[in-house]
């Protein structure tokens, strides 16, 4: 395959473009070795400089990992989050950027407040909540643990088939909408069931993300914890 050396798009942005192309459509496998420099020259018949700058390029915008010795590799997709105090649920997510979203219910149950669900989700010691346990999954792989925490009046959630299925596309059909959230973030390190659930070793560093979620007159209150493996997502602010 020739590249076109008689328009203005640069050779390397040219074979850049290419190389993009096949690993979005899946052309090249995540995981996948690339072809060598010398091999990718002859293919495409640009000089090593040419496919060296490409190269650079699409390590830049992580699509390429690059191992001394051994070679350049397809990386992993990542799933590109904004971490704003915007609401956006990981289904919409993973649909935005070619991913099949997935989920599996793990827990769902009636339990007493903590102190942390009174103050936040203003209720009573007497009052229960409604905590939802679910893996999250990006094309049948597992990248995160989310753990919801609801007020009680939330229990129709028993009755909804909640795998596979994006719970803000449940809530919405209730006429529930959040607006507007706030979250903190830390650094947490996998405990033995954790690693287990996400298919990681013990110890594992997850990125822990805390959000407290309102509708848009604050009357509806959500909790949620996220345990999200760090390096199959992207974080913007």
């Amino acid at each position: 395959m020739e590249l076109n050396n008689t328009i203005a798009k640069p050779l390397y942005k040219q074979l850049e473009d290419q190389l993009k192309e096949e690993i979005d459509t899946g052309k090249r496998k995540a995981g996948s070795r690339l072809p060598t420099e010398n091999e990718l020259s002859t293919t495409y018949n640009v000089s090593r400089v040419t496919v060296r700058k490409a190269l650079a390029g699409l390590s830049e915008l992580g699509y390429l990992n690059r191992k001394s010795g051994k070679g350049t590799f397809v990386a992993e997709k990542r799933i590109q989050r904004n971490i704003s105090k915007g609401v956006t649920g990981f289904s919409e997510m993973c649909r935005t950027m070619g991913a099949v979203p997935g989920a599996k219910t793990i827990k769902i149950a009636i339990e007493d407040p903590t102190e942390k669900d009174m103050e936040l989700m203003h209720i009573t010691p007497d009052k229960k909540i409604l905590v939802l346990e679910r893996i999250r999954y990006a094309d049948e792989k597992p990248v995160l643990l989310e753990i919801n925490r609801f007020p009680e009046s939330f229990s129709f959630l028993f009755g909804e088939n909640l795998n596979d299925t994006s719970l803000y596309d449940v809530l919405q059909n209730h006429n529930i909408i959040f607006d507007h959230s706030d979250k903190t973030l830390d650094i947490v390190f996998a405990s033995a069931q954790e690693s287990k659930i996400l298919g990681i070793s013990k110890g594992y560093p997850l990125l822990r993300i805390e959000s407290t979620i309102y509708n848009t007159d604050c009357s509806l209150v959500q909790r949620c914890k996220q345990l999200c493996i760090g390096d199959k997502f992207k974080f913007t602010i």
